[in-house]
């Protein structure tokens, strides 16, 4: 019956957030699916495959995107594995739990979260799909990758990176006019 309330609850705050769409939906739908096999136990592991197939979302860019976005949103937690034998971790948010500390923890979950998600570091294949549609070749998206992720994703004057779109159009820009 508490898990019917919270896909209830997840329902509710999607009607609110305007930044949800049926990508975010699905994908959360499959999550759930996966937490109702692992018998309700928070965290479980998540194969990147398996949650693509069940919620039919083909891109990994788009998966990537999605799952950040629902832990950024706070209907989830999410700890990726570089092992891919291993799995990433899920868990999903309790919504009533959450409710009962929430007037407590609000305004320093909010400040904790602005700092915490003001960057996000991206994928390669975010970078690629980003160069490629520049119609830049993918080896240009792997040195600017490797290049800033050498850095820790920091700028030259040693600030942490806020968007990374920003530094690669910055990266284009300077290539065009090196080719020039």
């Amino acid at each position: 019956m508490k898990n019917n309330k919270n896909i209830i609850g997840f329902f509710e705050r999607v009607i609110e957030d305007e930044r949800l769409y049926p990508s975010h939906i699905s994908m959360y739908v499959s999550l759930f699916q996966f937490w109702s096999l692992n018998r309700f136990q928070n965290p479980f592991r998540i194969s990147r495959e398996d949650v693509m197939k069940l919620s039919k979302i083909r891109s990994i860019a788009t998966y990537h995107k999605c799952i950040r976005e629902l832990y950024r949103a706070g209907f989830i937690r999410y700890s990726p594995s570089y092992n891919s034998y291993k799995g990433s971790l899920v868990e999903i948010i309790d919504f009533d739990t959450e409710k009962a500390g929430e007037k407590k923890i609000s305004q320093n979950q909010n400040f904790l979260l602005q700092d915490e998600i003001r960057f996000l570091v991206p994928v390669f294949n975010e970078v690629e799909l980003y160069f490629t549609e520049r119609d830049l070749p993918s080896a240009e998206a792997d040195r600017f990758f490797s290049f800033y992720r050498s850095k820790n994703w920091k700028l030259s004057n040693e600030k942490p990176m806020k968007c990374w779109q920003a530094a690669a159009r910055n990266w284009i820009s300077e290539l065009k006019k090196s080719i020039n």
